[in-house]
């Protein structure tokens, strides 16, 4: 004895739910009323409470109107509907045709689901009430894949990319106007952001000249200053082109880079320092940082003692037995 789900209607071999179609749990005998040749046989449907439509199965929505609600029925099936399967083959079998009704316009053939008073598409009145097949693939459910249509591919695509784009931005691996958070590197800059050729690290002279700065501000009362690390990037960027327009004589300083740079840092007062001392044999950290104030008067300009300024960037880089220095003073918050 066969069997079939009580949802969906679906048959199966043995009494053994889940159905595999609908998932629903329980299965009842399938018993087929059947008489007589020119008797009718039983069979399940999903009518659309909307408009009517009949689905072979429980898959709403509706395929014709988009409804929400199928309602389970019995359908008695004659004789008279049953017919091969397509292609005239020799299994025998039989299978239901499923029709419904639609009313065709006799000007330009548009089908409507519900007679009404005018074609939706010319505005013809004379709707014809016609009989129309039905396939078995139009009342399956439609996969993900069937959903990605070209534009749909082409849009999510471009999102992606721009999302790519963005996080790559943020992360400062590329420069994006904008977006990036990153500072452009300067290619083959004379000389070394290191160390001078004496062996003296300009990471000791940096934060020699910090140290420096900020001892002069407590003697004037005006506050100290914090390291920007990204303030720090701005002056490395300026003054290695600074170094390589000088030196090689390849290039040239972006002034409106650095300008766009520094006021995204910069929220208020802001002061560059710009300076070059001589390295000489003998010379420590502490004695280029003294050079490098002396020599530019730092401590004497009116800027320095202001006390909106809050941060500071700097930069050192040897090259051919000069130190160069830039600075940048500002009031970042």
């Amino acid at each position: 004895m066969e069997w079939r789900c009580e949802w969906c209607g679906k048959p199966h071999e043995e009494n053994d739910p889940p159905c595999d179609n609908c998932g629903h749990g329980k299965f009842e005998k399938a018993v087929v009323r059947q008489g007589s040749a020119g008797d009718a046989n039983s069979t399940v449907v999903w009518v659309c409470t909307d408009c009517g439509r009949e689905h072979t199965k429980h898959s709403p929505p509706c395929s014709r109107c988009n409804n929400g609600t199928l309602e389970r029925q019995e359908k008695t099936i004659s004789d008279e509907d049953l017919t091969k399967y397509p292609g005239e083959g020799s299994s025998g079998e039989r299978v239901a045709r499923e029709t419904t009704t639609v009313w065709t316009c006799t000007q330009c053939g548009r089908e409507h689901a519900r007679h009404t008073a005018t074609c939706n598409n010319c505005g013809n009145a004379d709707l014809e009430e016609t009989e129309k097949r039905i396939s078995e693939s139009e009342t399956a459910i439609p996969s993900y894949l069937d959903l990605v249509t070209p534009q749909y591919a082409l849009a999510l695509g471009a999102v992606l990319l721009i999302a790519a784009v963005a996080i790559l931005g943020f992360a400062g691996v590329i420069d994006v106007p904008f977006i990036s958070n990153g500072i452009p590197d300067v290619e083959n800059v004379p000389g070394s952001a290191e160390e001078t050729e004496s062996g003296i690290e300009l990471a000791e002279v940096e934060t020699a000249y910090v140290d420096a700065v900020n001892e002069q501000r407590e003697a004037e009362n005006v506050g100290t200053l914090s390291r920007g690390d990204r303030l720090d990037e701005v002056a490395r960027f300026n003054n290695q082109q600074r170094v390589k327009a000088e030196i090689s004589g390849d290039g040239q300083v972006d002034e409106e880079r650095v300008r766009e740079l520094v006021n995204e840092e910069c929220q208020g007062p802001t002061w560059r320092v710009r300076n070059q001392v001589p390295i000489q044999q003998g010379d420590t950290a502490d004695s280029l940082v003294n050079k490098l104030i002396v020599s530019n008067e730092l401590f004497d300009d009116p800027t320095f003692e202001n006390e909106e300024i809050d941060t500071i960037g700097v930069d050192t880089h040897a090259a051919d037995g000069q130190l160069y220095l830039i600075a940048f003073l500002c009031a970042a918050s």
